[in-house]
């Protein structure tokens, strides 16, 4: 058992708390402490996306604490009139009359350095991770040793996301620069820009727009995709290993899969 307070200490110190004021000034979503629970922990358990299903599947696992990639939805925009819709109050019932402690960590968890989704996946794909942010600095720039074939790197991407992936080949056969934006990083005009100057020959995301594959194509690039949910288990599943590792027994740690196609 720990105490919650040591447990959140130990998150954020170990995310960087530059890093946190950072994101809380670019990021309306959660970077932190969402409600506040109960003062011992004794278990926690961590996911991708915050939902009525993982809440209730959190409870039967007798957590205290859960952390998300996408936290409780409670921005302003998600409010009419100021009004809780009907998923934000039953997800918020369970919460409080179960004295959970929720923390969402969406853009740090998606930018970190060591251990954030981009970072892990550049890794996974056997690139370096080149100290270059990408994507408006959500992502980052990965570069590999010796190019490897695009269709070799697809059937590598999809092994390691456990996830299909649509691959639009519209550019080199032989890849030796990527650029890794996890979960929604469709292309877009301003961010065509950014691919170009920094020489990516495939851009590596969860999602597309239906006008990109002609852009890819028209541009001269590759674009890989792997699903949403899919490319963003990573960052929280490496934290939740520094978690483990840092509090051994004391505290017991799971990952709740909630598997999203998209």
């Amino acid at each position: 058992m720990v105490t919650r307070d040591e447990l959140t200490k130990y998150i954020e110190d170990t995310i960087g708390h530059d890093l946190l004021t950072k994101a809380n000034k670019l990021d309306p979503r959660a970077n932190g402490v969402q409600v506040i629970g109960k003062d011992k922990v004794e278990k926690i358990v961590l996911g991708v996306s915050c939902s009525l299903e993982f809440l209730t599947e959190a409870v039967s696992a007798k957590a205290d604490y859960c952390l998300f990639h996408h936290g409780l939805d409670l921005a302003t925009s998600s409010l009419v009139g100021s009004v809780l819709n009907i998923s934000q109050q039953q997800q918020l019932k369970l919460v409080f009359s179960h004295e959970l402690s929720v923390a969402g960590y969406h853009y740090v968890l998606d930018a970190q350095s060591e251990f954030g989704n981009n970072a892990t996946i550049i890794k996974l794909l056997g690139a370096k991770r080149l100290d270059m942010p990408y994507f408006e600095e959500w992502g980052w720039v990965g570069e590999f040793t010796k190019p490897v074939k695009s269709t070799e790197l697809a059937a590598k991407l999809a092994d390691i996301t456990s996830h299909d992936v649509f691959a639009v080949y519209g550019g080199k056969n032989l890849i030796k620069r990527i650029g890794v934006c996890s979960g929604g990083a469709k292309v877009f005009g301003n961010n065509l820009k950014e691919i170009l100057e920094k020489s990516i020959d495939v851009h590596v995301t969860g999602e597309i727009a239906e006008g990109s594959p002609a852009l890819a194509k028209e541009a001269g690039f590759n674009i890989f995709v792997a699903g949403h949910y899919a490319t963003e288990v990573f960052g929280v599943q490496e934290l939740g290993k520094k978690i483990k590792e840092k509090f051994g027994d004391k505290l017991e740690v799971e990952f709740i899969d909630i598997p999203n196609i998209l």
